[in-house]
Parts: C-alpha cells; structure tokens; sequence
C-alpha cells in the first residue's frame, strides 16, 4: 500500500519536529501530534488500516522513533512476541528499564520518557497498583492461596503487604516464559513465591497441576485470547477459584487512544474489549456460583476489568 500525499506530510513534519525540538525539551509536542493522527487514520482507516500500519514502517520516520527502546522491542519481539515481561519493566521503571535509557540515544531517551505519560502505560501502572491491593486484601482470610496466570516478572509483589511479610500460604507465578520465571525466582523467593512453567493450552487441558485459589488473575493474558479461547479460560480459571475468592480479567479496552502507534511503529497487536465482551467471558458460568460480577474501567479508560466473586 502506498501511503497518501497528507500522510507522507505529517509523518515528514513529526519526522523533522521531533530533532529539532529535541534541542529545545519539547519533542513530546511532534509525538503527541503524531499519536493523535495515527489514532485518526485507524478510525478512519477501517479494513485497509492494517495495510496502512505496515507502509508506515516504510517511511524514514520509523528510524526515529525505533531509538526508543519500548518501541523498538515491540517491534523486534525478541521473546517472539510484543508485550513481555521486560517491556513491562520499562513501563514500571524496573529491571533493565535504567540501562535502556541509558544506552539509548538522545532522541531515543526522549522517546522513552515520553512513552511512559500515554494512558496505556499508565493503565499498566495503574493494574500493577490494583493486583497489589487485591492480594492483600484476599489476605485477610488467612492461609490465602494466589494465582497469577502470564506472571510475567510479577512485579505487582513489590507493592503487596501481605506478599513482602510472607502473610501468604502459597503464591504461584505461572508463565510460559522460562527467562521470565527466573527473574521471579531471583528477585521473590525470598517470599515465598513458587514459580511454575506452563501454557494456557496446559491450564485448558488441565495438565497444569493447580488447585483452587482465593485470588485468581491474569494481569495481560486475555489481550492476546480469541473470544472462544478467552470464554473457555475464564470458566477454567473460575474452576480454580475458591468459594468466596475472586477470579480478575483486565483487557485492553476498545479505542484505546494509543493504539494506532502501537499497531503501526510497534507492530503491537492486541484483542480489545468492551464491557459486554467481557461480561460474555463469564456468560457459561453457573449461576448459583456466582455471588457478584462486575466490570468497571480504570481511570484513563485505557483497561476494562472483570471481577468474579465465587459463591460460598
């Protein structure tokens, strides 16, 4: 696809804007003109914006902006897959986050900062802040059992009371990604967290061998699942749920005002929900099992969330 005449200008001008307002601190002024019509075209764009996202790569623009580091590893997927654990990181401030500001380049640096001001890497702060203050209060029942489905480094931990003072009788990070785990073990041993590989194909066959939990979550999981598959996860992750405990699903939610960048320069592609899509995740559930449901957003509108308490 050949990108059009208005589109080659503004990438050109937030090309051109971005070095030269480096010099002067204000090249979050070119990325925020370039997010806001990225987000435009993808509106507008309908079937043919995914074509459109790819000739986007094509133009010099991607050079600047794959400085960034977030964006570049989105891009380039060296886990094989956009998202992971590290990038993550990036968004918190923690694990390589300060070497990879470090080592960027100016332009780069500036990227990166500007970065981590968008609502969804807000939103992913905001879910950290949220898990956090779930697992301790499942603490309050006592020999409390939590399950973090695509853990990823699970760094919701280090904000978590119940977790730093070992008030947990068990806390198991399951991730596919081995080199994830390992940074689990290094970093959360110490309390008490039990690191265990393994797939959503190994947790829908039940080869995983799980029990039944007072909190269940999947802080990113869900972004990635088809409608079926999403369906079919949630009533397993409700299974290992224990009466009176909480199963929580946050997703992405539709129109996220990022989600032109991401798909374009970051070649970043999530499943996006609406209330009601998230409301259909629990629709084959019992009723009888079900004490309360709800969805509700965070505060930039940027994540929707699914709450399930289990009957008694």
């Amino acid at each position: 696809m050949t990108l059009t005449a208005d589109t080659t200008n503004i990438l050109d001008s937030v090309d051109q804007g971005l070095t030269g307002q480096l010099e002067t601190g204000r090249t979050s002024a070119a990325l925020e003109e370039l997010f806001d019509y990225l987000l435009y075209r993808r509106s507008e764009g309908g079937s043919a914006w995914a074509d459109e996202a790819s000739a986007l790569l094509s133009h010099p623009l991607r050079t600047a902006l794959h400085q960034d580091p977030f964006t570049f590893r989105a891009f380039a997927k060296p886990r094989g897959y956009a998202g992971d654990a590290v990038m993550m990181d990036y968004i918190y401030g923690l694990g390589e986050a300060a070497a990879a500001e470090a080592h960027a380049t100016p332009l780069g640096r500036e990227i990166f900062r500007y970065m981590g001001t968008r609502p969804s890497a807000k939103a992913v702060r905001f879910r950290r802040r949220l898990i956090a203050s779930m697992i301790d209060r499942a603490a309050s029942r006592g020999e409390t059992r939590v399950l973090a489905l695509a853990s990823g480094h699970l760094r919701e931990v280090e904000l978590s009371n119940a977790a730093i003072d070992r008030r947990l009788a068990e806390f198991t990070a399951f991730d596919q990604d081995g080199r994830s785990l390992e940074v689990v073990s290094r970093d959360y041993a110490r309390f008490g967290v039990q690191p265990m590989q393994g797939s959503v194909r190994h947790i829908l066959s039940g080869k995983a061998a799980l029990g039944e939990y007072d909190l269940v979550y999947a802080a990113g999981l869900f972004d990635y699942l088809t409608q079926p598959v999403a369906r079919a996860l949630t009533q397993r992750m409700f299974s290992m749920t224990r009466p009176g405990g909480t199963l929580l699903i946050p997703n992405f939610a539709r129109d996220i005002r990022d989600a032109g960048y991401m798909e374009s320069f970051m070649d970043w592609h999530l499943i996006y929900r609406d209330t009601a899509e998230m409301l259909d995740l629990a629709a084959a559930l019992p009723g009888q099992s079900v004490e309360h449901r709800r969805c509700f957003s965070d505060p930039y509108g940027a994540v929707v969330y699914l709450s399930i308490t289990k009957s008694l």
